[in-house]
């Protein structure tokens, strides 16, 4: 099975070659692993209930059930640091949803000062953290095991749009006794919401405000130079994962925080090769990266994905189209009665959307995002950030993130709430 640490390490050597003068042998010597230990970051290897334990946060676990079976987490943060888990049910609540390959502690990794949940937690809200089918935390089905079942793995953003986001929203807006419920989403967590609320329209009015942080719906301009070329050969990785019976991509594992840390710390001379890694799959922006942090980046994530989630994003980058997972003429004259899959509706999105961007963004590229917007009936706000080198993992992981980002979306939440 693939796995995040063989693709850290292929991109690592010849990283390593520019300048570092290092091979893959040098890279685990029993002094660096020493001095790892020695410098650990004092988040490193923490899950969301020891982090959110640790800045004195209550949290809920929650359980949904979707229409096909998949039993999911919710993570639920009270509006206000060390207080029970009781939530006002006059505190407006907040979805967020979280990127490709990550979970809900990455809307929370980057501590109470600067991370979204928990800025928004202390601005009054009830803040639930979604995950998808899949990832570490919703790794189970009424009648599928993940592990044996490869039907567990037979699903795409599409199903998450058409499937997740309805049962949890529905749940929240049952549990809260709510009208409607904001939502964020981050990357895929955008791509799916995009996805529900053109199939299932009776959403938009659940929503009280979408805010969408590098949003992903059009690629056809995707710069991703890996990302990229492997989208050239979708055929044929279908063929090879189907041959060699490999449904899940990225799942996290234990192996992976350990290279990270040992790779990446402060007292690591190979540090510095983590962070063009970074640079080399999102987009570099050397003074917006914490180079401390990276291996708290890998504590949790990735969190793993099915296979077909991300042929199904190779297949938009090269069709250049937002459409429904394409099987093939001849099954998708079974499943969608036409030869090509169908398009998402984009203008019957007509919850209120604020769109924000990067310059320097890898996956949702400028002109994609600007088509979006000119094809979504509501926009409210499009942000283009200033900020030249702002990329993919910007927006939850800059060091500036606070006053950059997430200032503004607070301020933009709590004036369409004060018309609730």
């Amino acid at each position: 099975m693939y796995s995040i640490q063989v693709v850290f390490l292929l991109l690592a050597v010849p990283f390593s070659a520019q300048g570092l003068n290092l091979t893959v042998n040098d890279l685990f010597t029993e002094e660096l692993i020493q001095k790892a230990a020695a410098s650990k970051h004092e988040d490193f290897g923490l899950n969301i209930y020891q982090l959110l334990s640790k800045y004195g946060y209550a949290v809920e676990d929650h359980q949904v059930t979707t229409e096909d079976g998949y039993i999911l987490t919710l993570h639920r943060i009270p509006s206000a640091r060390y207080q029970t888990a009781v939530a006002d049910s006059n505190k407006p609540a907040v979805l967020l949803m979280h990127g490709l390959f990550c979970s809900s502690v990455d809307w929370v990794s980057a501590g109470p000062q600067d991370s979204l949940a928990l800025n928004l937690a202390d601005a009054g809200y009830d803040v639930w953290l979604g995950n998808n089918r899949g990832n570490t935390w919703s790794r189970k089905h009424v009648s599928m095991n993940p592990d044996t079942d490869k039907d567990f793995w037979d699903y795409s953003f599409d199903d998450c749009g058409n499937y997740d986001l309805p049962a949890k929203i529905d749940y929240i807006l049952q549990t809260t006794g709510q009208q409607k419920v904001n939502y964020v989403g981050h990357s895929q967590g955008t791509t799916q919401f995009f996805a529900m609320a053109a199939l299932r329209p009776e959403y938009n009015d659940k929503i009280n405000l979408m805010t969408a942080l590098a949003p992903v719906a059009h690629m056809q301009d995707m710069a991703q130079p890996l990302v990229r070329f492997l989208a050239n050969y979708t055929s044929v990785l279908e063929v090879v994962f189907k041959t060699f019976k490999i449904n899940e991509f990225l799942p996290h594992t234990e192996l992976l925080p350990q290279v990270m840390q040992v790779m990446c710390n402060d007292d690591s001379p190979v540090q510095e090769m983590c962070a063009k890694v970074v640079f080399f799959l999102v987009g570099e922006d050397s003074p917006q990266l914490n180079r401390s942090f990276i291996p708290v980046m890998g504590s949790n994530t990735p969190a793993g994905i099915s296979v077909k989630m991300m042929l199904h994003y190779m297949q938009e980058m090269k069709s250049g189209y937002f459409r429904r997972y394409d099987y093939g003429s001849v099954k998708n004259l079974l499943v969608y009665k036409r030869l090509s899959p169908p398009e998402y509706d984009t203008s019957s999105i007509t919850a209120p959307v604020a769109l924000y961007y990067g310059k320097n963004d890898l996956f949702a590229d400028v002109s994609n995002v600007e088509q979006l917007a000119n094809e979504l009936p509501n926009v409210v706000k499009q942000n283009l950030m200033e900020y030249e080198l702002f990329n993919h993992l910007d927006f939850i992981w800059a060091i500036d993130v606070k006053t950059m980002i997430n200032d503004d979306v607070v301020a933009l939440f709590n004036t369409y709430n004060s018309k609730l």
